[in-house]
Order: structure tokens, then sequence, then C-alpha cells
């Protein structure tokens, strides 16, 4: 049975936005009471939400849309239904505001209270979200991101009215002071950025709201965050240090030089793509898997060097190549978790092994990857060839990996003036 709509902001109502409680008669509970519903209505669709209250249906006065007041039990339940009708109009009037009312937007707002005006808590809630859907490496990025911007409001919430150009400001400067680095704070707006998007999406904040620098307004631009960081490709000549690196001398650091040369062999394959290679992958006389980047499928020759690496490895493990993950590393968060923790110790023991040959160059994983693509280029391969080789999505991308090599050329040339 249908109760009286509650009152809402007349512009709510002219875009035939509808809102009352209901006492569905169709569905019973234990007593012989039935549900009390909050009943929207919007361009000919319903939703209904539960209020968490019941009555039996003679106690319910369909024309107030509540129970009769001596019902036993009618003042609580009335009192119940008064606040959430006070909720529901607050809601509506903050659509109509942001000029995003949809039964969608309603919803957002009204099973998530908390996360509709706090940006912090939406965040939560997204980080959530995607743990849930497995995108570990995502949530972290966002993760780390709420953290940072936890403590510029000193764990204060942050409504998201309140995340204006100014603020961004304000947090990049106390970003910089504390040593971040242009690469490290684009990260952190970029995320920002999505989430302004997500907020958007769901009828948060209305897009006049949108603090972010566009092509027709002003805000909040990230056009000056570059990273210092400036990765380089090592020489022929550094590389022939790396394949000669003495491993009866410093066996601690055998398992991180080598599989730097996997990479570099195995067309800069990626250390998180490496450390889920499984024996079952090789076969054929080939490598295959797919890009957890693009999940872009690639069948890689097992070439002799290759074939020597895979030979100096005997995990104990029966499922995967190399003895970076287990069996116990059952979900993608702890085989997330593991593999950063893997590279991280990867990378400290590259320096050391950098050091030891006498690489002057910051030996990483990714500069595997970058003298793969640097050493083919060397070579005259076409970069389209390149591209695809290394699985990029855009042959800019591998433009960019290569953009330090058009100097190396010209200084070699200058040597033949």
């Amino acid at each position: 049975m249908a109760g009286a709509s509650i009152n809402l902001n007349p512009k709510a109502k002219a875009h035939g936005f509808s809102a009352r409680f209901v006492c569905l008669t169709g569905k019973d509970v234990k007593g012989g009471k039935h549900p009390i519903r909050l009943q929207l209505i919007h361009n000919l669709k319903v939703k209904r939400f539960s209020t968490g209250e019941a009555c039996a249906i003679d106690h319910w006065d369909a024309e107030a849309g509540r129970m009769k007041p001596r019902a036993v039990g009618a003042a609580q339940i009335n009192g119940v239904l008064n606040a959430l009708e006070a909720q529901v109009v607050g809601i509506v009037d903050a659509l109509v505001v942001h000029r995003s009312l949809t039964l969608d937007g309603f919803e957002a707002r009204y099973r998530r209270p908390k996360a509709s005006e706090d940006v912090l808590a939406f965040m939560d809630e997204v980080v959530d979200e995607m743990e849930r859907a497995g995108k570990v490496g995502n949530a972290a990025t966002y993760r780390n991101t709420a953290r940072i911007l936890r403590r510029f409001t000193g764990r204060k919430p942050l409504p998201f009215v309140d995340l204006t150009p100014a603020k961004l400001e304000k947090l990049e400067y106390q970003l910089r002071s504390e040593g971040c680095t242009g690469g490290g704070i684009s990260v952190y707006m970029r995320t920002l950025r999505a989430v302004v998007g997500k907020a958007m999406k769901a009828g948060l904040m209305h897009r006049d709201q949108y603090p972010f620098e566009t092509g027709t307004q002003a805000g909040y631009s990230l056009t000056d965050l570059k990273s210092e960081r400036n990765p380089r490709a090592l020489t022929e000549e550094n590389m022939d240090k790396l394949k000669r690196f003495p491993f009866a001398d410093h066996p601690h650091l055998e398992q991180a030089v080598r599989l730097f040369l996997f990479s570099y062999y195995a067309r800069g394959m990626n250390f998180a793509d490496i450390a889920r290679l499984k024996r079952s992958d090789v076969y054929d006389g080939r490598i295959f898997y797919r890009r957890s980047k693009t999940k872009e499928p690639f069948a890689i020759p097992v070439s002799a060097p290759l074939a020597e690496i895979l030979a100096n490895f005997d995990s104990s493990d029966p499922t995967y190549l190399f003895p970076i993950l287990t069996g116990d590393h059952a979900t993608e968060k702890q085989q997330w978790y593991r593999i950063q923790k893997c590279l991280k110790r990867m990378n400290l023991e590259l320096k050391e092994a950098g050091d030891i040959v006498g690489i002057t160059v910051p030996l990483t994983s990714y500069v595997a990857r970058h003298t793969f693509a640097t050493t083919l280029k060397r070579k005259g391969v076409d970069v389209a060839v390149i591209s695809e080789s290394m699985g990029h999505e855009s042959i800019n991308t591998t433009r960019a990996y290569l953009k330090r090599f058009g100097s190396e050329v010209l200084d070699a040339a200058d040597t033949l003036l």
C-alpha cells in the first residue's frame, strides 16, 4: 500500500522524482508483519530501500505514510521514519544543487552517507572495491594517496566541497617541503583526479566543482609535475660486465643479476610477469605468458642465453619458474605484496652488483627493460617492431623509452667528422 509522498525539492518533483514510505503487503516477516520500505520513482523506474522496520498491515496509515499513532511501537518506528525522511530530503536537495539527480546518485548517498560527504571515506570505499575486484596494485596506489591526504588534513574529514584548486596547491607545497619529487606528486594528484571523476559519476560532486584544469576552465594543473627520474639504458660495454658477473665471488647477488639478465633477454619482461611465470608456461621451446598490464599474449623463444639462465634456477616450488612466489601466495593481494617485497630487495642487490663491476648507472629491474629497447634501436630495429615486442599499447610509449638515444647517436656522429 502506498503512503503519502515525501515533500521534496520542487525541482526534483518537476523532474518526476518522488519518494514515499510503503508497507509491502506481498512480503511477510515473522509475526505477521510486513516490511516498511522507502520507495523512489524517477523516470518511471522504481527503487526500494529497506528501513529496517516492519508493522502489521492494519497498523499502517497509508495516507500518512506512517504507523497509526495508537499502534504498539508506533512512536519508535515513526521516529525512525521521520529521521529517514529528513535524510532523504537532504540528499535530494544536494543532488538538485549538483544537478546530478538520479536514482543511482541517491543510492550512493543513501547507502554511504559518510562517504558521500568525505573524500577520504569515499577513497576508503574505492580501495575496498578494488581489492575485492583483485586490483591490488591500483588499491595500493589509492591507499597511499589517502594516507598522504590524511596526513595533510590532520586526519580530519575532507568534504568534497573543500577539494578546491587552492587546497590542491597547498597539498603540493607540503609534499615538496617534505622532499617529494614532481613525479611522486604527479602520481598522487592523478589518483585524486580519478577519485574526483568517480565521485562525479556517483553524483557526489557537480562538474562545476571540478578542481583540476581542463581545456575550458582554470583549475589545478598537473602540467609542471614531471618526474626527476631519468632512467638510463646500459651501454653494450656495461651489459658485457653484467654478463660476466663473478657469481662465485658474490653468490648472494646471483639471483638478482640473473633475473636482470632474464628480463633483458626476454624482451624486457617486467618483474611482476617474471614472478608469475609457471613451469607449465615453458613448452615447445617457448615461454608463453600474458603481460599483466595489458593482457597481451606473448610467446618468446627460449634462446641460448635464456636457457642457460633457466638452468641456474632450481625452484623448490613445483608451480613457479622462479623462487619468488610459492603456492602459499594464493590471493592476488598476497602475490602483489610478495612481488613488491622481492622487487625492492632485487633493486638493492642490483645496485650492489653494479658497484662491484664498475657500472655507474643505478641498476634497477626497469633498466633491463630500457636497455633491451635501446639495444634494439642501436642495432637498427624499427621502433614499431620494438613497441610490439615490448607490448606497449602505444608506439609513443616506446619513443619515450628511446628518447635519450637520439643524443647518443649525435655524439657518435660527431666522432666521424
